[in-house]
This record gives structure tokens, sequence and C-alpha cells, in this order.
């Protein structure tokens, strides 16, 4: 099999060259022209270049390579010259010659400088193409990053639509909160609503999908699929929590996804006259009480698997505030790593406790600011606090 046949560029002073038919004999491929009226975009054709010259004609070549090198500033042929003995090399070189020979050198030697420069074309000719290929694929990177971040803002504002914008207003009950999303997608979401006139329903979930916008789909599907109320003409049944998480845990396994949807949430219903809370809870964090009469925080603590996996029940669980009493909901990003219940320390706990006496609103800032100080959160934080007052009359 036959060498690929190199192209050579031979420029001269004169209009003849017995080089540029030695060069053809020994299998190079030879475009000659004179040195006065060559175009730099001659060079762009060749993978090698050759100036001949004389000691008149060095000013000539230097002017023609400070405008090759100007001209094709992407694109590098490796050019040699041919000087008489008297001409420095230097002259050449600093100017843009890669090589320089005596014009007497022998044509072994010729030959192994034209080779040595056709491989470092052919080196410069691979880095173009990976530098092409490179700016290619950022290119698409850049524009497929484009995408994704538009579609990121977009799941973050359907996201934060589903988000209560204002709480209801039951007697004297205040409700407080903290979301802090760990980017501009999360998969933390809650919700306080009005059931009736004296009922609230509440929860605060965590769902966890393969990916952020996952996550925040998912969660926006749940809170589409709860069922808190049933109504049959002119009267209605307040769904108890339990029923309303195993309904919804039926929904996410009935899904059948490749990956289970795993969901976290307590859901809770508060009768805003009697201060009687039920709840249930799905694997989510345990809730705290805060009693208004100065006894310590506690965890109302009760059993519940994540949704979304296998049929499960949620067993309900009934408990009483008092008028003044806080009830506080938390995502798990709120315990930094090693800290909460069964842990030495607690920080939430004890910022509750410390800050009981703030109402609902003020006193989750505090919280917020003082666990966000200790430590850097790596996941979602949500606060969601209820407190409860007595009606006057």
């Amino acid at each position: 099999m036959s060498k690929p046949t190199a192209r050579l560029l031979l420029a001269s002073e004169t209009q003849s060259s017995d080089l540029s038919s030695r060069l053809q004999s020994s299998g190079y491929i030879v475009s000659f022209g004179g040195l006065a009226g060559i175009a730099p975009e001659a060079f762009r054709q060749a993978q090698f270049a050759i100036l001949e010259l004389s000691t008149q004609s060095v000013p000539l070549a230097q002017n023609l390579l400070q405008r090759i090198r100007l001209d094709l500033a992407d694109w590098h042929v490796p050019i040699l010259c041919l000087l008489p003995t008297e001409v420095p090399p230097h002259l050449l070189l600093d100017v843009g010659a890669d090589f320089c020979l005596p014009i007497s050198a022998d044509e072994e030697t010729l030959l192994a400088q034209i080779r040595a420069g056709l491989r470092i074309y052919h080196t410069m000719s691979r880095l173009s193409h990976q530098a092409s290929v490179s700016q290619n694929l950022h290119a698409q990177l850049q524009s497929a990053h484009q995408q994704i971040d538009g579609d990121l803002e977009l799941t973050r504002r359907i996201h934060r639509g589903f988000l209560p914008r204002k709480f209801p207003e039951i007697y004297e009950t205040k409700i407080g909160v903290c979301y802090r999303p760990r980017s501009r997608v999360g998969g933390d979401f809650y919700d306080v609503f009005r059931l009736d006139e004296e009922h609230i329903g509440f929860y605060l979930a965590d769902a966890m999908g393969r990916g952020l916008p996952a996550s925040s789909l998912l969660s926006i599907y749940v809170k589409k699929a709860l069922r808190t109320k049933e109504i049959s003409g002119h009267n209605y049944r307040l769904i108890d929590p339990n029923e309303v998480l195993a309904a919804l845990n039926r929904e996410l396994v009935n899904l059948q996804l490749p990956e289970p949807p795993f969901v976290t949430m307590l859901y809770g219903i508060l009768n805003c006259r009697d201060g009687v809370v039920l709840f249930s809870r799905a694997a989510h964090p345990h809730p705290i009480y805060v009693p208004a009469n100065g006894d310590p925080p506690t965890y109302w603590t009760t059993a519940g698997t994540l949704l979304g996996v296998f049929d499960a029940e949620f067993p309900l669980q009934r408990q009483r505030l008092q008028s003044g009493d806080k009830l506080v909901l938390y995502s798990d990003g709120v315990h930094p790593p090693g800290n909460g219940p069964g842990s030495t320390k607690d920080s939430l706990l004890e910022a509750t406790q410390t800050h009981r006496h703030l109402s609902a609103q003020p006193f989750v800032d505090y919280l917020a600011r003082e666990l966000l100080e200790q430590s850097r959160h790596p996941e979602d934080f949500s606060i969601l606090t209820i407190e409860y007052h007595a009606p006057t009359s």
C-alpha cells in the first residue's frame, strides 16, 4: 500500500526551481509560485511550505511570513526557510518561520526536515479537529444546560405555585412556616387548609424521586391525590388521617413505577374549638409538642412506614392541645447528621425550649436562624408550626 502523498508549497524569488522537480521525484505533490506574488491563502492548501531565499529576498520573506501568520491565525502550516549561509536564521524564525536550513543542505537532511514538519502538521491537524469537536460538544452541553435550567425554573414555579400563599384564619390559631429548599427545586412540600368552620387540615411531606425535578413533580402529584373530605349531598365527612395516608399510599403503589416513589408525610386535623389533634405519620420525623405551661417539649411518637412502597396501615393518634400550645412539624433536613432524637444532642428540641415564648412565625424564624447557623444543611429545610388558641367565646 502506497503512503498518502503530502502537499508541499514551494515559493522562490525566481520563476523556476530545481528543488521543485527533486521534491516531486521524492513523491510529494508540489505547488510552485513566485515569492513576490504568492498569496497567504495558498499556504492554507498546503501541508508544508518551503521558502527558497537569497540575501536580497529576506525582507520580502519577512513581510510575507508576518502576513501569513496574521491571516492564517487559526491554521498552522509548518514553514521551512532555505537561507544563504550569511543570513542569520533568527531573522526568519522571529517572524513566523518554523525551521531554517542552509540552501546548500544535502537532500537527505532536507527530506528529513520535511518529514519532521509533516509530523507537526498532522499533530496540529488532530489537535485542531479535537478542539473543534470539543467546541461543538461544549455548545451542545451549553444548549442542554440551558434547556435543563429552563425546565428546572418551570418546575420550581409550578412547585412554588402549589405551596400555600396564606393560611386559614379560624379563631385565634396561628401558623408559622420556614421553607428553604436545598436548590431551586425541592422535594419538601406542606399545606394548612380549612376543612370546615372548626377544623383545619395540615401536613408536611418529603418526596424522594430520581433527581430534583422528579421529586418536585412527585410532590405535586401527591398534593393533587390527597383526599381529605367525603361529600354526600348536603353532608360531608372529614376523613381521618390514617385513612387519608392509606388511600394515598395505594395511589402511589398503583402507579407501578420502575422505581418506587418514596414519600414521607405527616397529616393531621386540628379541631380549632377544643384543641383535639388527630394525626398519622408515614415515616416522617416525629412532631414536637411544645406546651405553653413551661413543661419540656416532647416528641409525639407513632409508627408508620414510607408511602409508595407496599400496602400498609398508618396508626391514628389522638392528642389535645391546650391554649397557647404549639405543634412543630419539620423535615429531616432540620436535624444535622448525628443530631436529633436518640442522639446526645438535639438542637431542634433545645431551640424549641429556648424560643417557646414567641408567637408562631417569630418562633419558627428563630428556630431556623439558630439551626442554620449551627451547621450547613445538605437537605431541604422546612419547619411548620401550629400555635393553638382556644376561642374566647
